[in-house]
């Protein structure tokens, strides 16, 4: 599976997409070429690869032990009905007999660093020394003794750590959104506290009820889970009139079915995201109505939606009605500001300096990182460091010359076009895509790694001279 991995990535290296940042994903390149050409480059790259398998040593890392035998004070919990909730649903048995695995729940996943370090003391002296991150943004500890549940709920409650309904559907998931992401366009953590509180005092017993998932996105792009979610949001605008407005995009019928198998979400209506509590009233008050005994939540969507698949659309749409909004509706949740829409580029994006001079110094890090390899024996890995080293060398120049640089492959082809055709520059071999590319083509050798390495030794010297000299001309 790793070596496969390797050569994915390689390929994706060579072939994704660069210039449109929300396209740069494995899922638009096998949809642009299709699966059977996309495996057909993988299986091109298998050559190259250092490692054909790779044995995964199951003893590298320790295996999570009990933490030692301790008394533990006879005491009473502190909230006797909450405790018991709190068992039915933050807590399981172990495999290993007379152990109990501790759910915590975390609204969105945030702790600060106080309470993190009472947290900290509280697992080590209760649970083994082990905190596990779960994908539902809360906390697992495990090898906890029965005899020290009762004094664990009580110290986690005094910090708020000891809420029920760990997974279920009070428990959302949802991304940063607007606090703190560029991308984001409404505020997915105001509607997820407006929720979890709606639903607490309104619909108490779905802390038990782990089958109705709903996941939130400030944006589009699924980092809140929203596609794989059974009720989904993920924020967009509306316009009205010389207004715009937050809003969500609701989305049903995601998630893990019961035999295993997942479904992704449809969109249903576009909604004023001050509307969306009232959504999910609507759709839990008709799931607990029309649903069969037992039903799981997405059967009883796919059913309505089998009879009249305009079906949840018809309830929801008059929650979209503009005609009747009020000042709130202009304001997101968790603000006090009238809404502005600010669409940015993203958390992971960064200033805009000397571009070209920037990838000339990646260019010379790279180059370091290829030497560094190959002196220590790596000698994929040299080899691998050397073709970025191409890449980014090559995209310097390109750029210099006001040409797009988009996908490696791109921007090898790009290069011989307009440099090594044109007599700009010259390489060693008859095009600087044969240069190139001849890596995938070798055993990853040491002889051959530091013939690739003399390589592009020479052609950043080019890069170099060839920088310097527009420098001089132009400026």
């Amino acid at each position: 599976m790793i070596p496969l991995i390797e050569t994915v990535i390689r390929v994706f290296d060579r072939h994704g997409e660069r210039s449109k940042r929300h396209k740069a994903r494995l899922k638009y390149l096998v949809n642009g070429i299709g699966f059977e050409a996309f495996m057909n480059l993988v299986e091109g790259e298998k050559k190259a690869i250092k490692c054909k398998s790779f044995i995964v040593d199951r003893e590298a890392v320790e295996t999570t032990i009990p933490g030692p035998e301790r008394a533990y004070p006879t005491t009473a919990p502190s909230d006797p009905q909450k405790y018991e909730n709190w068992l039915k649903t933050n807590v399981f048995e172990q495999k290993q007999k007379g152990f109990y695995g501790v759910n915590v729940k975390q609204f969105l996943g945030d702790m600060p660093t106080d309470t993190a370090r009472e947290f900290a003391a509280i697992v080590q002296k209760y649970a083994s020394d082990d905190i596990r991150i779960t994908v539902n943004q809360g906390w697992l500890l495990k090898f906890v003794r029965k005899e020290a549940l009762t004094g664990l709920f009580n110290e986690l409650d005094k910090l708020g750590l000891a809420d029920p309904g760990f997974d279920s559907t009070v428990d959302i998931t949802a991304c940063p959104g607007t606090d703190t992401c560029n991308l984001a366009i409404s505020s997915s953590t105001g509607i997820s506290g407006e929720l979890e509180r709606m639903m607490k005092e309104e619909f108490p017993d779905l802390i038990f009820n782990k089958n109705i998932k709903i996941k939130i996105s400030g944006c589009m792009n699924a980092c809140g889970q929203h596609t794989i979610a059974n009720i989904g949001f993920h924020g967009m605008s509306i316009k009205n009139g010389n207004y715009v407005l937050p809003a969500m995009q609701l989305l049903l019928g995601g998630g893990i079915e019961p035999d295993g198998s997942g479904s992704i979400a449809d969109k249903i209506v576009k909604l004023p995201t001050k509307k969306c509590p009232d959504a999910v009233r609507l759709i839990l008050a008709d799931y607990d109505e029309f649903a069969f005994e037992g039903e799981y939540f997405n059967d009883y969507y796919r059913r309505q939606i089998a009879a009249d698949k305009t079906y949840f659309y018809k309830k929801l749409k008059p929650l979209a009605e503009l005609s009747t909004l009020t000042e709130l509706d202009y304001i997101d949740w968790g603000h006090t500001e009238k809404y502005v829409t600010e669409v940015g580029v993203g958390e992971c994006a960064g200033v805009m300096l000397d571009l070209v001079g920037t990838l000339i110094n990646e260019t010379e890090d790279k180059l370091k990182w290829a030497k560094r390899a190959y002196d220590k024996g790596a000698f994929a890995d040299s080899i691998y460091q050397s073709y970025t080293t191409f890449i980014c060398g090559a995209k310097a120049l390109l750029t210099s010359e006001n040409i797009n640089c988009n996908t490696h492959i791109g921007i090898i082809k790009d290069f011989d076009t307009h440099f090594i055709a044109k007599g700009a520059l010259q390489v060693n071999g008859a095009s600087f895509e044969s240069l190139v590319l001849k890596m995938s083509e070798q055993e990853p050798t040491q002889e051959f790694a530091k013939v690739y390495l003399e390589e592009v030794v020479d052609f950043l010297a080019k890069v170099r001279a060839y920088r310097a000299q527009k420098l001089l001309v132009n400026g």
